[in-house]
């Protein structure tokens, strides 16, 4: 097996493609990888971490700017240059996207190269790159029901979204058990959240008051203004983190998340288990991430809140209802109900039937 994969930009796609990547060197150890990405983004360090080589692309005039401003013409026609030049120098089976425009290059010089493409889309609301890498791709793999009709049904499969191993163990009760269900996870992303960590500075007197065990990834620009906030409340007991690598441990850890509504998240939520308060963020393309929220809120997995709601009404107030034992294994009964755990090996089994194609 010799596999491409390909994407950038943020933990909500590098995640998913690193799950896969995972699951393919379990099945083919002696198999060969390669990660295509863009040149500013993280996911050349999340590679090196996982032990996957990595490629990086002169992507920077695409990604966060759009295919239509002017300097975008020159770096997606460098990047697909340098996409042709690696790609027919490594010779893979197969080639997949995972969205961001980072992937987009690949996946079409991959199409132009004859290789075998798929896409995955972790959103219900599919990003512009792979709605239009979806009209040439050999398959195309998707996390949730296609609703809005993004794509040809006779080239769809319903996948879920990959989540890694260690996450997909706390399912089978590799998890702490916490009779008072006061340990909170808040998560903003892998670039933070300043609406999240202020709503959580502000209810730092009455957080501390009611007992509340914490763990907070800020974000590196929010870091140390977080941290003297903690310290000024004589909040000894919490852990500040910029980011967290081993979000299993952080799962099996809390009792409840208080997060946004990225795909990759709820994924991650759902497979784990674990309750949650979701805060979508508002400007988040086609609002797919309230899509998200409302699809685990109706199913009683997650309490969702606005911006404005959480502002006005304040993060205590708001999750002081659901501290009970009860109403939190239950809302966790429910997420589990909506994970799919074996998402990264159905993805793995297409990415081999289309590897099978190239042998």
């Amino acid at each position: 097996m010799r596999i491409v994969l390909t994407t950038g930009g943020t933990g909500g796609h590098i995640f998913p493609a690193l799950a896969v990547a995972e699951e393919i060197k379990r099945r083919h150890p002696d198999g060969e990888l390669l990660f295509l990405g863009g040149t500013y983004g993280p996911e050349g360090r999340m590679a090196a971490e996982a032990g996957i080589p990595f490629r990086a692309l002169a992507a920077r005039g695409v990604i966060g700017r759009g295919v239509r401003s002017v300097g975008s013409i020159f770096w997606i026609t460098r990047s697909v240059l340098e996409s042709l030049w690696v790609l027919w120098r490594y010779k893979p089976q197969a080639v997949i996207g995972f969205g961001g425009y980072a992937s987009f290059c690949p996946v079409l010089a991959a199409k132009w190269l004859g290789i075998p493409t798929l896409i995955h889309e972790q959103n219900s609301m599919p990003g512009v790159v792979n709605r239009v890498l979806g009209r040439y791709v050999r398959m195309v793999l998707i996390s949730y029901t296609d609703e809005h009709h993004c794509f040809d049904q006779a080239k769809t499969e319903l996948t879920g979204n990959p989540v890694r191993a260690a996450i997909r163990g706390l399912r089978d009760g590799n998890t702490e058990q916490h009779p008072t269900g006061r340990r909170i996870l808040i998560l903003g992303g892998s670039q933070g959240s300043k609406t999240l960590n202020d709503a959580v500075v502000s209810d730092l007197p009455k957080l501390a008051k009611g007992g509340i065990e914490l763990w907070h990834q800020t974000g590196e620009k929010d870091l140390e203004s977080v941290r003297r906030s903690y310290a000024a409340q004589g909040y000894t007991t919490a852990k500040v983190d910029p980011f967290i690598k081993d979000m299993a441990a952080a799962y099996g850890w809390a009792d409840l998340v208080i997060c946004r509504a990225g795909a990759t998240t709820l994924s991650e939520l759902t497979v784990a288990g674990k309750p949650s308060v979701l805060v979508p963020f508002p400007h988040a393309t086609h609002d797919h991430q309230s899509l998200n929220a409302q699809a685990l809120a109706e199913r009683g997995a997650a309490v969702m809140v606005s911006e404005k709601k959480l502002a006005e009404t304040g993060l205590f107030t708001i999750i002081q209802p659901l501290l009970e034992t009860e109403r939190l294994m239950e809302m966790g009964r429910s997420a589990a109900m909506l994970g799919m755990p074996d998402a990264a090996a159905r993805v793995a089994d297409a990415l081999e039937a289309a590897a099978a194609e190239r042998i």
